[in-house]
């Protein structure tokens, strides 16, 4: 009996030993300073930066690092623990970007599925140019108001 506790003693003492010696992953909370902000300077950089790129889905004109919104709240707070986790900016867009469409990203990147974001303006433009061209050059064929019609005299 003596010999059946002694192994269990054993065996809970080296799980207690075990868990002590595992390297402790960072926790958010323990990687924030007093203010909120991320201890490590350059991850907080990345952290500004990456929630300046990021539309807020509510308020969808501001940023999630500028909306006061719950929802932006949660987004800086994914992206704050992706950061601490190890994950690259393109890792945290890509994220983003496959849970909330193309459409969280203030500029999206050039590829092909977003050629119409980036071209409609262009395209816009142009189609305004045209259209004044048009209208410009079919006034100057209206003959003018102190001018007599051809064949009125």
């Amino acid at each position: 009996m003596k010999a059946a506790m002694a192994v269990v003693l054993a065996v809970a003492l080296g799980a207690v030993l075990a868990a002590a010696s595992a390297p402790v992953r960072a926790q958010p909370a323990r990687a924030l300073d007093a203010y909120g902000q991320l201890q490590d300077p350059a991850l907080q950089a990345r952290f500004e930066h990456i929630t300046a790129q990021l539309r807020c889905l509510v308020c969808q004109n501001e940023s999630i690092a500028d909306s006061n919104v719950e929802l932006a709240a949660d987004l800086r707070r994914q992206v704050r623990e992706m950061l601490v986790a190890g994950q690259s900016d393109d890792a945290i867009f890509k994220f983003m970007t496959d849970r909330y469409g193309e459409f969280v990203r203030f500029n999206p990147p050039l590829e092909t599925k977003t050629l119409f974001i980036w071209g409609a303006p262009f395209v816009m433009l142009l189609l305004g140019v045209l259209i004044v061209y048009r209208i410009v050059r079919q006034r100057s064929r209206m003959p003018l108001d102190d001018e007599p019609a051809p064949g009125s005299m």
